[in-house]
């Protein structure tokens, strides 16, 4: 029975190592306040059942040849070492695959002229003494069991922490009655740089959408975002104030901390612009990516609609078919480049999300809708010049530039279609600019990027054009976003109705930020 025992643990320690990527992004705490999908079912439930397969096929195994008499003849320690160097061999090869710091490597046309000389090397010294290495492995997977143990239950563990009914997009605020006569369509691209997209705008770059609105509104040319992280700057500007951390806590819960103040609080613990909008009157509606919105902001919005970003390696989950049929790392073992799979996922969730956000933007029952775009935020997965969702290498921010012209032009179209345009505010901005110092070190950088990469990108946009306007206003002066809030705010109650009323309004803002 003891020996048993020790073969059992032997082949549970070698089934864990298979996806002890996954076990070690759960123990470690990867956060699920980004998760659409409850990781118990995505995750957990998942890699326990292809674990209890290939513990127990290897450990039937096992006793059949030991019952046959094989486990003593070099055939049975050599088809041991070929089943877990194969075996081994393709959780590697797909965690590799997934693993962006890598990816460069694998483009290298030396790369696996390498690694299989490696392979073949170590194939070849294991088949010489195959005996003394399988016994090897199974002392060392025998030795590691314990370890592998912990890194699962903790993995476990961590998955349980939260009930499943967390993970669900809570009940939405009731529907208000009758049509607004003026509404707001609140578009924030992310990482929309204002000197990519304007002044420092390179010739072979096309933005005819943000032109023709830059032509016809306010805009301003020195404002800058709340902070350059998306985690922080959209709860700023949705809470209407700057704040300068927030912690994650939970699926449903972000703990953010105002600047100048020690204390931390709950973002959907205190009114934001949409409770505001709907104190005066209105339907609020979202569509959006990365913050979970339908999970937080709830009560607050008469419809909603959200993406998760693509979770990290060993935590993939579905986009929204829910959580049924899902293995981590399975889609890396596809033909094709790792970097392609995740590209072809973000274009399909950011054509998901643009189909709810022109229903929202068209939707005449909705007074304050806010679209938060995941372009182009990188890496690119479009190409201007075909016009067209792609996943070829060299695309870079400036392809993913002209996909949000192109949104905002699909969002104008929706409004005008719907005979909206004559009382719709649209206001467009960003949650932070470029942020080229972070992206440099991506394998994903291209020198058309490097060349603009001396420019200050960290500026964003701020357009608003007001129902009826026609003309160009320039405004010079800097600003923080954040005041976003309250110029909303006076929009949807009428003390805003004029352009030219802006540049007192955002001065007194401004004023009153400095003051607090």
């Amino acid at each position: 029975m003891t020996r048993a025992l020790r073969r059992l643990a032997v082949c549970l320690a070698f089934s864990t190592c298979c996806f002890l990527v996954s076990w070690a992004s759960l123990a470690t705490g990867a956060t699920v306040y980004l998760a659409r999908w409850n990781p118990l079912f995505t995750v957990v439930i998942p890699v326990l059942c292809a674990q209890g397969v290939l513990t127990l096929g290897m450990f039937g195994a096992w006793q059949l040849c030991r019952r046959w008499g094989w486990n003593r003849t070099t055939t049975a320690h050599v088809l041991f070492l070929a089943v877990c160097a194969a075996l081994l061999g393709v959780a590697l090869f797909a965690w590799l695959r997934a693993l962006r710091s890598v990816s460069g490597w694998l483009r290298n046309p030396w790369a696996w002229p390498v690694a299989i000389l490696l392979g073949i090397g170590l194939a070849i010294g294991a088949l010489r003494n195959a005996r003394a290495a399988s016994r090897f492995l199974r002392t060392a997977l025998l030795t590691a069991a314990p370890v592998l143990a912990i890194v699962m239950i903790n993995g476990c563990v961590a998955a349980l922490r939260y009930s499943g009914s967390v993970y669900t997009d809570g009940p939405l605020a009731p529907a208000l009655p009758g049509t607004p006569r003026i509404r707001v369509v609140w578009v924030i691209f992310d990482e929309l740089s204002q000197a990519i997209a304007f002044e420092k705008r390179p010739a072979d770059l096309r933005l005819p959408n943000l032109d023709r609105l830059q032509a016809e509104s306010f805009y301003a040319v020195a404002a800058s975002s709340p902070s350059d992280e998306t985690i922080v700057s959209m709860p700023a500007l949705i809470l209407g104030e700057e704040l300068a951390e927030s912690r994650p806590q939970g699926p449903d819960n972000l703990l953010v901390r105002a600047a100048g103040r020690a204390s931390f609080f709950p973002w959907a613990s205190v009114p934001n612009v949409f409770d505001t909008a709907r104190e005066l009157g209105f339907n609020t509606a979202v569509a959006g990516w990365y913050h979970p919105y339908g999970r937080v902001l709830n009560r607050s919005l008469t419809q909603c609609y959200w993406v998760a970003m693509i979770r990290s390696v060993g935590m993939e989950e579905p986009f929204d078919t829910g959580p049924a049929a899902n293995l981590p790392l399975i889609r890396y073992l596809r033909p094709e480049f790792p970097g392609a799979i995740r590209l072809r996922e973000r274009a399909e969730r950011f054509d998901s999300l643009m189909e709810h956000a022109r229903a929202f933007a068209a939707d005449p029952s909705i007074g304050l809708a806010l679209l938060h775009l995941s372009v182009p935020h990188p890496p690119a997965f479009y190409s201007r010049s075909t016009g067209r969702f792609s996943t070829r290498q060299g695309l870079s921010y400036l392809d993913n530039a002209a996909l949000a012209d192109r949104a905002l032009g699909a969002v104008r179209q929706a409004i005008e279609q719907a005979g909206l345009g004559d009382r719709t505010a649209l206001l467009i901005s960003a949650d932070h600019g470029w942020r080229t110092g972070m992206w440099r070190r991506s394998p994903h950088w291209t020198a058309e990027e490097q060349a603009l990469s001396h420019y200050d990108t960290s500026g964003v946009p701020f357009l608003l054009k007001l129902p009826g306007q026609t003309s160009a206003l320039r405004y010079d002066k800097p600003f923080n976003t954040a005041i976003t809030r309250q110029v909303l705010t006076r929009i949807l109650s009428g003390q805003l109705t004029a352009a030219e009323q802006l540049p007192n309004l955002i001065e007194c803002l401004a004023g009153e930020d400095r003051k607090d």
